[in-house]
């Protein structure tokens, strides 16, 4: 699975979130339009490979799912809880495909010449 079809499962899942779970009006909104960004964040930034800190927009859309949750009226504790781990995730998904956690290659691996 790659990078792209990472983001894009998690802006589907938050797209369709809106109307499986119980979401006041505002949460539901957020998550559509949200969900949107993240999509559109994701295909840029992978359609311009020479930009590589466009991901970054993705982290920023974490941190408005963050506060947003924890901020917006919920209609459940449940949903709230959602919006959380979705803003977890993202977040995850940035740091960890972001180029800075680069394989460490054991020494014996090296080819000759290196």
């Amino acid at each position: 699975m790659t990078v792209l079809s990472l983001y894009l499962a998690l802006a589907t899942w938050l797209f369709a979130s809106a109307w499986l779970l119980p979401h006041s009006i505002p949460t539901a909104w957020n998550s559509l339009v949200s969900a949107l960004l993240i999509a559109t964040v994701a295909l840029v930034s992978f359609a311009v490979p020479g930009k590589p800190g466009l991901r970054f927009g993705n982290a920023l859309m974490a941190v408005w799912l963050l506060i947003a949750a924890l901020l917006m009226p919920h209609v459940s504790l449940g949903t709230m809880a959602h919006d959380v781990v979705v803003a977890m995730l993202l977040s995850s998904l940035v740091i960890f495909t972001s180029g800075r956690w680069r394989r460490i290659v054991p020494v014996d691996d090296v080819p000759a010449g290196r």
